[in-house]
C-alpha cells in the first residue's frame, strides 16, 4: 500500500513512518505531512492508499482532513490518531468513515502490523464490493443514458439503490473527457470543493462521465446566460488542467434528466475533438455503428489490395466523421487498423502517420496524419500504366453491368487484343477473373457491412444467378456466403484479391 502519515509533531510522524517500515517493509512510505492542507497537497500528487491522519492539529484538524478525504478520494483509507482515549473523539471519526481509531502510545510495531493486516483485508473485500457495486451502477447508467428515442423512468430510490447519490431538485451538472485514471483523478481534484456528490461512469473504453451536484451556495445568476457564462469559464479552467477535452452538458435541476445531461456531455466533448459544426442524421450509437461499418469496408479492400477502393472508403469515413461526430476514438483505432495494413508497403512513412495519429488530440492533427495514409494509397494505386489504371477504373465503376472486354477496350480506345494482353501482364490475371473477382470481394463487403439477403447481394453485384453465385464465392472464399454472414467463414483475404502483384 500507498502510506500518508500526518501530524504536526515531526518526532512523532518519524515515529509512526518507523512503525510501519518495522512492521512490513514492503509498504510504501509516500511521504509525511504536518497539517491537513499539505496532506491534500500531497495527494493531489501522489496516489495513496491508505492515510494516518492526527485529530489534533492546528488550522485544520484530523476530522476536517478525514471529511475531506472521504469526499475528494473515497477509496482511500484512513487511521485517526490521538492521545486521547476519549468517546467523542473515537464516536465523531466512526461517523465519518474512518477505518480505524488508535491512541498513539498503543502504537508498536508489533500492533502497527495487526492494523496494517486488517486494513489490507478490509481493502480487499471492499475492492470486491466496489467493483460489484460499480458493474451494477454502470449497467443502471447505460440504460438511463440510453439513445435518446425511449424515455427511461429515473426515481430518486433507484439512484440510491445503484450507489447514486445526487439529490433531486438541486443542480446537477454532467462532463464527459477521455478515458484514463490520470484524467480522472484530475478533474475530480478540481472540481471537489465546488461539488460534490460526484459519480465517475465509464461511458465507453475512452470516453468518461462524470455526474455531480453544485454545492449549496447563496450564489444567484441572473438568467440562463449569465449561469452558462460562469460554467464556461469554470470548466475552461478545469481543461487546462488534462490532457484533450472537457465536454458538458447544461445545468439541470432534476434527475429524471440525468440521461440528457449524460448525453449532452458527450456530444458537447465529441463536438469539441471534431472542431464543432456537427450535423448529426442519427443518435450516438448508431453514428459509430455506422463510421465501424464503414472501417470494415477500407479494411477488406486493403487486405485484398484494392487500393483505389480503399482510399476511396477512407475519405468516405472521413467525412462521415467530420459531418456527424461519432465516436472520435473508435475512429482513430479504424485509422490506425488501417496503419497496421500497409505498413509492409511503406514501413517509415506508415510509422509516422501512426505516432501521428495517436498524439492527436482532436480532428485537425487527425487530419494532418491521413495525408500520409493518402499519399501511401495514392503510390500503391498509381503501379500500373494509365491505359490499365484507366479500364480497372472503368470496371470497378460498371461491374454490375453486363461488362464485356469490348465495352472497356473502346472506353481506353486500344485495341481487344492489345488491352487483354496488357491487362494480363500488369494486373496477373486476364480481364473476366479481374471482373469476377471484384464482384465477389464486392458481396463480401455487402455481406459483412450490411443486412440484405444473398439473393439481393447477388443481383446487386451483377450475378443474379444464386446458385452460379454460391458455387463461385465458395471457390473463392472457401466457405459459402451464408457460412460467411455466420460468422464461419474461410479464409480471409485467400489467394491476395484482385491479384495486383506490387513488389515490395
Amino acid at each position: 500500500m500507498r502510506i500518508l502519515v500526518v501530524d504536526d509533531e515531526v518526532l512523532i510522524a518519524q515515529y509512526i513512518v518507523q512503525c510501519i517500515r518495522d512492521a512490513d517493509s514492503t509498504q510504501q512510505i509516500v511521504g509525511t505531512a504536518a497539517s491537513g492542507s499539505r496532506a491534500l497537497q500531497i495527494m493531489q500528487e501522489e496516489s495513496v492508499d491508505l492515510v494516518f491522519a492526527d485529530i489534533t492539529m492546528p488550522k485544520m484538524d484530523g476530522l476536517e482532513l478525514l471529511r475531506a478525504i472521504k469526499s475528494q478520494y473515497p477509496g482511500t483509507s484512513v487511521i485517526m490518531l490521538t492521545c486521547h482515549d476519549e468517546f467523542e473523539y473515537a464516536r465523531q471519526a466512526v461517523l465519518d468513515q474512518a477505518d480505524n481509531y488508535v491512541l498513539k502510545f498503543e502504537l508498536s510495531a508489533q500492533s502497527m502490523g495487526e492494523i496494517l493486516r486488517k486494513v489490507q483485508a478490509r481493502r480487499e473485500r471492499q475492492g470486491v464490493e466496489r467493483q460489484t457495486d460499480h458493474m451494477k451502477r454502470n449497467d443502471y447508467l447505460k440504460k438511463v443514458a440510453g439513445d435518446g428515442r425511449e424515455p427511461y423512468i429515473i426515481t430518486e430510490k433507484d439512484l440510491r439503490r445503484n450507489n447514486i447519490f445526487l439529490l433531486d431538485n438541486a443542480p446537477f451538472i454532467a462532463l464527459c473527457f477521455s478515458g484514463g485514471d490520470r484524467d480522472t483523478e484530475a478533474v475530480v481534484a478540481a472540481v471537489a470543493g465546488d461539488y460534490e456528490n460526484l459519480v465517475v461512469y465509464p461511458y465507453t473504453d475512452e470516453m468518461t462521465v462524470l455526474m455531480m451536484n453544485l454545492r449549496a451556495t447563496d450564489r444567484h445568476w441572473d438568467g440562463e446566460d449569465a449561469l452558462n457564462a460562469m460554467l464556461d469559464a469554470y470548466f475552461t479552467a478545469v481543461e487546462e488542467r488534462i490532457r484533450g477535452h472537457l465536454g458538458r452538458s447544461r445545468m439541470f435541476f432534476r434527475t429524471a434528466w440525468l440521461g440528457t445531461a449524460i448525453r449532452e456531455a458527450v456530444e458537447s466533448y465529441l463536438d469539441k475533438f471534431y472542431g464543432g459544426g456537427a450535423v448529426r442524421y442519427a443518435e450516438y450509437g448508431q453514428r459509430t455503428e455506422k463510421l465501424q461499418k464503414m472501417a470494415t469496408q477500407t479494411m477488406l479492400r486493403l487486405e485484398n489490395q484494392n487500393w483505389s477502393g480503399a482510399l476511396d472508403s477512407l475519405r468516405e469515413t472521413v467525412a462521415l466523421a467530420r459531418e456527424e461526430h461519432p465516436d472520435a476514438e473508435a475512429f482513430r483505432r479504424g485509422l490506425l487498423g488501417a496503419c497496421g495494413a500497409l505498413r509492409q508497403w511503406d514501413p517509415d512513412r506508415i510509422e509516422r502517420c501512426a505516432g501521428r495519429l495517436e498524439q492527436a488530440e482532436d480532428m485537425a492533427q487527425l487530419e494532418g496524419a491521413l495525408s500520409e495514409l493518402e499519399g501511401v494509397l495514392e503510390r500503391l494505386g498509381s503501379r500500373y500504366s494509365d491505359a490499365i489504371s484507366r479500364a480497372m477504373d472503368f470496371i470497378s465503376r460498371h461491374y454490375t453491368e453486363d461488362l464485356t472486354l469490348n465495352m472497356v477496350a473502346d472506353h481506353v480506345f486500344l485495341n481487344r487484343e492489345y488491352l487483354s494482353r496488357r491487362f494480363k501482364q500488369e494486373v496477373g490475371m486476364n480481364f473476366s477473373e479481374f471482373l469476377t473477382d471484384l464482384r465477389l470481394q464486392k458481396a463480401r463487403e455487402l455481406l459483412e457491412t450490411t443486412g440484405l439477403r444473398i439473393s439481393e447481394v447477388a443481383d446487386r453485384i451483377g450475378i443474379p444467378n444464386v446458385s452460379y453465385f454460391s458455387t463461385i464465392f465458395r471457390r473463392r472464399f472457401h466457405c459459402s456466403p451464408s457460412d460467411l454472414r455466420s460468422g464461419g467463414g474461410g479464409k480471409r483475404g485467400a489467394d491476395g484479391g484482385h491479384g495486383q502483384q506490387i513488389e515490395k
